[in-house]
């Protein structure tokens, strides 16, 4: 049976009996699955009525609010899950999440640290705690955090990738690129571990690796507008005109984003193409929303070549 017979099966069976409470918890779970969530508000509230200490509808109320886009209501529904069934890692849990979501770091931290007392070996915890600490600026809490999921879920490439971006923040090269090639060992798609590979060879004047490794996040995501950039600037800088050009004139042709109309500018500037340079300058000026050079420059540059 699928989801949609099920769903048609459940209710039926709660039109025929409206007091059958297991056929409409299940309801409530498969309105949730498919995205009916103000349906299964409906029968959370019926039940509400009839069970008001029910610390799980008040959870899945928090879980319908949230898809909903109601933080508000949300964060009070998880609240009062808490309150009512306070050692229960997954109330805990998605509370902390929330308090995240509206900027609550220290009660986000409280609750997450609540689960760990709760359930030691949390992976996803142990990450959400990592990020905590990002945001506070403490790198090195951060690792041991990520450190942590990843010895409880070592499949997790997320907690890898963001454990070499606490160590590249502390200039620990070696442990960010290992991490980050963990990352592409778990999930070798994923184009920002690539673009951070590079970053780091960038950075550390590896150049021939850096461009190799811009490559192939471009490849991976053609329309990575921060890949793009930094390979035609080290393009640029290496006196590789042609191969920047080509670049551009391809990611031109797939977008309008205007560093890139700006970079085609200055290749153009290079090349001696006096009106393809005032054009892209144009361009550039005409997409400032993805202009992040400085646009009073651009004008300038603009103004002097007319």
């Amino acid at each position: 049976m699928n989801d949609t017979e099920r769903f048609k099966n459940l209710q039926t069976t709660i039109k025929l009996n409206p007091k059958n409470f297991q056929a409409r918890r299940e309801l409530i779970m498969l309105c949730l699955d498919l995205g009916f969530e103000e349906a299964a508000l409906v029968h959370i509230r019926y039940l509400l009525e009839i069970f008001p200490n029910d610390a799980n509808l008040y959870f899945n109320t928090g879980i319908c609010y949230e898809m909903l886009k109601d933080t508000d209501s949300a964060l009070k529904a998880y609240q009062k899950a808490v309150e009512l069934q306070p050692d229960e890692p997954d109330f805990l849990y998605n509370l902390a999440l929330l308090y995240e979501i509206k900027g609550d770091i220290d009660e986000a931290m409280h609750n997450l640290k609540k689960v760990i007392y709760f359930k030691d070996e949390d992976a996803n915890a142990f990450f959400s705690i990592g990020i905590l600490y990002s945001k506070k600026n403490d790198p090195k809490t951060a690792i041991k955090c990520f450190k942590k999921a990843i010895e409880y879920n070592y499949s997790d490439y997320f907690a890898h990738f963001y454990l070499a971006g606490e160590y590249k923040k502390i200039d620990e090269y070696d442990f960010a690129l290992s991490e980050y090639r963990k990352v592409l060992e778990l999930s070798n798609d994923y184009s920002w571990a690539y673009y951070n590979i590079a970053q780091i060879y960038w950075e550390l004047n590896r150049v021939d690796d850096s461009i190799t490794m811009l490559k192939k996040t471009i490849e991976k995501n053609p329309k990575d507008t921060d890949a793009i950039k930094l390979l035609a600037q080290i393009l640029i800088k290496q006196s590789k005109i042609d191969d920047a050009m080509a670049l551009l004139t391809s990611a031109m042709q797939a977008m309008a984003n205007g560093d890139v109309y700006y970079l085609s500018a200055k290749v153009f500037e290079l090349m001696g193409e006096k009106e393809e340079y005032k054009n892209c300058l144009t361009l550039a000026l005409d997409n400032t929303n993805t202009l992040t050079f400085s646009q009073k420059a651009v004008k300038l540059e603009l103004s002097k070549i007319k």
